[in-house]
């Protein structure tokens, strides 16, 4: 099922295949993972919806109440996707973000301008995503997030899900991919779930 340009099929959001990212903001193989997406988001994206759910441990005492692989600038990077995500007018603006955020993504968590940047170059409602990301909304989505991928035994970004079930993972090469790796291969998958 593919997206005719100004069609809209018309779903609601429990009709649609769930597609779970077990990523974390500053990971090389994140970045592979996503960057793949961006070709599929584009042609699936009203069948389809996101979860983000980012590896790190979570540890009471700390800055954002886990530890990050990559440090402190990764959990604030990983708060800014989830609330991106929470306050998205639809999914191809949450992808604008998050490919506008992976294009700097030396930058990520450590330049506040270039997270807000995204957020208004991708039509977010740029005041409800700030309130998210500096106040208690995004690190409670962030705490969530990590339970999520904690609760589903996941340890490895970046690791894909299609609706429940393991798809692919991508850790320094791809493996356990047996449908493929390819933009066409999930796009496929999407459509065979919906």
């Amino acid at each position: 099922l593919m997206q005719e340009p100004g069609a809209q099929l018309l779903t609601t959001k429990s009709d649609k295949v769930l597609v779970e990212l077990f990523v974390m903001s500053r990971c090389p193989d994140a970045l592979k993972v996503e960057d793949v997406f961006s070709s599929v988001v584009p042609a699936v994206y009203s069948i389809m919806d996101i979860q983000l759910s980012f590896i790190a441990a979570l540890q009471p005492n700390a800055t954002y109440g886990a530890t990050c692989m990559h440090g402190d600038e990764e959990c604030r990077g990983n708060i800014d996707e989830l609330c991106a995500l929470k306050h998205r007018p639809d999914l191809p603006s949450f992808w604008r973000f998050l490919t506008c955020l992976n294009s700097r993504f030396a930058d990520i968590g450590r330049d506040p301008d270039l997270s807000l940047k995204c957020a208004s170059s991708a039509g977010l409602d740029t005041a409800a995503f700030l309130t998210c990301a500096t106040q208690g909304e995004g690190l409670a989505l962030f705490k969530q997030s990590v339970e999520n991928a904690q609760f589903a035994g996941v340890k490895t970004s970046a690791t894909v899900y299609i609706d429940g079930k393991l798809r692919c993972v991508e850790d320094g090469g791809w493996r356990s991919c047996p449908g493929g790796y390819r933009p066409a291969d999930f796009i496929r998958d999407i459509c065979g779930a919906y």
